[in-house]
C-alpha cells in the first residue's frame, strides 16, 4: 500500500467519523416530547427535551388520588390501664389507610449506548400516609367503642407525647422523608423517539426519603420516646424505611 492510498484511506475514515459525529449532534432543546406515565409514585405527565445526543432533560408531575385501604385493626397500648378502666376492655384502633403522594420531578437521562439509560435527579413533594379511624367496640368492630358511665375519653401516652382521642377518634399523618428527595435509576427506552413519533420506556430506581415524621392534627408525635414495646417496634420499622422504590412505565409522543 503506497502513501497516496494510506492518505486517501485516512481522509475517508476521518470524513466518515466527522459525518457520524455530525449526525449524532443534537442542538439543546431542539425537540420536545410529552409523556404519559404510570409508576409506584402514581400517574402523571412529563415533558422531555435533549441537552445533547447523550443527555435528556425531563420535568413532570406525579400524583395519586383516592387510594385507600380497607379497615384494619391496630392494637392500642394501655400501660396505665386507662382504656380498660374507661371501656371494660382495651379497644382496637380501627382505621383506613389513605395514600397521598404528590411530586414534581426534574431528571436527566444519560444514554451511554443505545436505548439503555442512567437517570439522576430529584423529586419535590410529599409522601404521606393518612390514618383515619376510631376506637372500636369489642363485640362489633364496625361500631365505635362506648364509654362506661361516669368516664371521659382517655388519652394515650406515647413516651412524653399524648395521643388525643376526640369522641374516640384519632386521625394521624405519617410523612415519609422530607420535601426534596434525590433519585437514581436505570432503564431502557427513550423519552424522545429518534426515528418516529412514539416511544416507550421502562425504568427502575429509588428515591431517598430520610427520616419519617408522625403527626396528629399537625402536632408531632415522638415514638422513640415511648416505653411501650409495640410502639418502639413500630418506630424501629419506620426508621428503616429510608428509600422508596420507583417502577415507571412511560409512553411518549415527540411533538417537535
Amino acid at each position: 500500500m503506497n502513501s497516496k492510498t494510506i492518505i486517501l484511506s485516512c481522509i475517508i475514515v476521518a470524513f466518515s467519523t466527522f459525518q457520524s459525529i455530525a449526525q449524532e449532534y443534537v442542538t439543546p432543546f431542539s425537540q420536545f416530547s410529552i409523556g404519559l406515565k404510570s409508576s409506584t409514585l402514581g400517574y402523571g405527565l412529563e415533558v422531555a427535551s435533549p441537552l445533547s445526543s447523550k443527555f435528556v432533560l425531563r420535568a413532570g408531575l406525579n400524583l395519586t388520588a383516592g387510594i385507600k385501604s380497607d379497615y384494619v385493626n391496630v392494637a392500642m397500648p394501655d400501660d396505665n390501664n386507662e382504656l380498660y378502666d374507661a371501656f371494660g376492655y382495651v379497644p382496637d384502633y380501627r382505621a383506613k389507610l389513605g395514600m397521598n403522594f404528590t411530586h414534581a420531578n426534574v431528571l436527566v437521562d444519560f444514554h451511554p449506548a443505545g436505548i439503555f439509560h442512567i437517570t439522576a435527579g430529584f423529586y419535590v413533594g410529599q409522601s404521606k400516609f393518612g390514618l383515619q379511624g376510631f376506637l372500636s367496640d369489642w363485640t362489633n368492630n364496625d361500631n365505635p367503642a362506648v364509654l362506661k358511665p361516669g368516664y371521659s375519653w382517655p388519652t394515650i401516652d406515647i413516651g412524653d407525647q399524648t395521643l388525643i382521642l376526640t369522641d374516640g377518634r384519632a386521625n394521624l399523618d405519617l410523612q415519609l422523608g422530607g420535601i426534596v428527595k434525590p433519585y437514581l435509576g436505570i432503564g431502557v427506552g427513550r423519552s424522545i423517539a429518534k426515528n418516529n413519533r412514539l416511544s416507550f420506556k421502562f425504568e427502575l430506581g429509588a428515591v431517598y426519603l430520610g427520616a419519617y415524621s408522625l403527626k396528629q392534627d399537625g402536632r408531632k408525635l415522638d415514638l422513640s420516646a415511648s416505653t411501650n414495646t409495640d410502639v418502639l417496634d413500630t418506630h424501629d420499622v419506620l426508621k428503616q424505611i429510608t428509600a422508596y422504590p420507583v417502577l415507571n412505565f412511560q409512553l411518549s409522543w415527540r411533538i417537535l
